[in-house]
């Protein structure tokens, strides 16, 4: 999921001859995954009801450039499913944060909105979204911002076997794509890439928490270079989803 700068949200070689003949197939678990439709499918009937629908949490967000820390800041967040987040940069008083909601990226800044955009959350889809909305319909989005679900291998990450989807070699650093642990179905890499800028967002540190996978770290790399690191704490897995979350006229009283 993540959480990431704003400009982040707006903000991943085989031959023609060999891609046209070549046809992968793994399997785990005694399923046959043969393309990213198939194990987006496999998400799904895994966690069905498994996965937990809301999730709040804290993150200490730490900025690098050139491999120095920058800033350090703590953020407030909060999702529900499907498709809401709801950030806040710097304490609830700073004003300034960002509400993901119906495909929609509302910014503000002192309270007051600065801009409603198209946003579609590869991380927020693929960390949460894509056990509780249909499989097509993650599908849909997925190809809406350009993976394509038709190439995929497989490689080892951090010594777990992985489903590798979007690309057919796992060593293709310009390609979107994303990887998948592959005997515990969570997304664990998503690489995209905007107007040649590649964004590598690797999820770390899975650990159980009230029984429920979690990513307790989350890095950010823009063309290889580390540009933030997210460490997640206090977290806890509200029961109910309140709207006002999520509501951008009340954004400015909102808390969780």
């Amino acid at each position: 999921m993540r959480k990431i700068k704003i400009n982040w949200i707006s903000g991943l070689c085989l031959s023609l001859a060999c891609l046209c003949c070549m046809s992968f197939t793994f399997s785990g678990k005694g399923k046959t995954i043969t393309n990213g439709n198939e194990l987006i499918k496999e998400m799904y009937n895994r966690w069905e009801k498994k996965w937990y629908p809301n999730f709040a949490f804290e993150q200490r967000a730490i900025f690098y450039e050139e491999d120095k820390v920058t800033k350090e800041e703590i953020w407030q967040e909060i999702y529900s499913q499907p498709g809401n987040l709801h950030i806040r940069f710097n304490g609830f008083e700073s004003g300034n944060g960002v509400v993901f909601k119906s495909d929609s990226l509302y910014t503000f800044k002192n309270n007051q909105l600065q801009a409603k955009t198209f946003q579609i959350h590869p991380l927020v889809l693929l960390a949460f979204d894509v056990y509780f909305l249909k499989p097509e319909d993650s599908v849909n989005k997925l190809e809406k911002i350009g993976f394509d679900l038709t190439k995929m291998t497989e490689a080892e990450w951090q010594g777990r076997d992985a489903y590798v989807i979007g690309t057919t070699d796992a060593n293709d650093d310009k390609t979107p794509q994303f990887w998948v642990d592959k005997e515990r179905l969570y997304v664990v890499r998503v690489l995209t890439n905007v107007k040649g800028s590649t964004r590598d967002v690797e999820m770390n540190n899975y650990q159980l928490v009230e029984k429920n996978w979690v990513a307790m770290e989350i890095i950010f790399k823009t063309n290889g270079k580390l540009t933030l690191r997210e460490e997640y704490f206090n977290l806890s897995f509200p029961k109910k989803k309140n709207d006002t979350w999520y509501n951008p006229e009340q954004f400015k009283t909102a808390k969780w």
